[in-house]
């Protein structure tokens, strides 16, 4: 998904999206296929669900919804990028700090991840310029999870592919200079993804 593209648009809008990691990269390994996320509910919203599933999740703490008019900006500039795979904006959460969560529907039918390129890392690192990124498909909570991790000079990334023929993307965006004081709240939102809503 090519949302290098887009960032220019929105952030002359004021978004501020900016992109960063969540969980500890260092730990992330191509070949593993567990994870374990430290989920703090008093860093988490209520929950929300992925549209038309039983699946939910919990943005971070102080991260709401992003108002109509940038939502169609956003989801404008979606569809006009050149796009590997069709997605369809779902929701997008946003804080005061300019952080940012996009949650994406992929518009395919295929299963387990089938809809991803072979050649998906090397294409992400032309768009971003870098060489290494790190990826790992584990379960959350017995859910499929496909994860890629992109950290450049200016932010991080950590995209996530939704498994479970659900065919969702969630974006975790953060500013680099907020890394630290937001890395405990994506760790703990990722780790919420469940097939039944948490209680509140």
């Amino acid at each position: 998904m090519h949302y290098y593209k887009y960032i220019k648009p929105i952030i002359v809008l004021k978004l501020s999206i900016l992109f960063l990691i969540s969980c500890h990269a260092e730990e992330l390994d191509e070949k593993s296929n567990f994870m374990q996320f430290n989920v703090d509910v008093k860093l988490l919203s209520t929950s929300i669900y992925l549209d038309s599933t039983n699946i939910s999740l919990r943005p971070p703490i102080g991260w709401d919804l992003i108002l109509d008019s940038e939502f169609k900006q956003l989801s404008e500039s979606i569809h006009d990028g050149n796009n590997i795979f069709d997605i369809n904006l779902n929701k997008a959460f946003k804080s005061m700090d300019g952080a940012l969560l996009i949650i994406s529907q992929v518009q395919s039918k295929a299963e387990n991840f089938s809809y991803i390129p072979p050649n998906y890392i090397e294409i992400l690192s032309q768009q971003f310029s870098i060489k290494d990124i790190p990826s790992l498909k584990f379960p959350i909570n017995k859910i499929p999870i496909l994860q890629y991790l992109i950290n450049t000079d200016e932010y991080v990334i950590i995209r996530i592919f939704v498994g479970n023929n659900l065919n969702y993307q969630l974006d975790y965006i953060i500013p680099r200079h907020i890394y630290e004081k937001e890395l405990k709240k994506i760790e703990s939102s990722i780790g919420s993804i469940n097939k039944q809503k948490e209680k509140t």
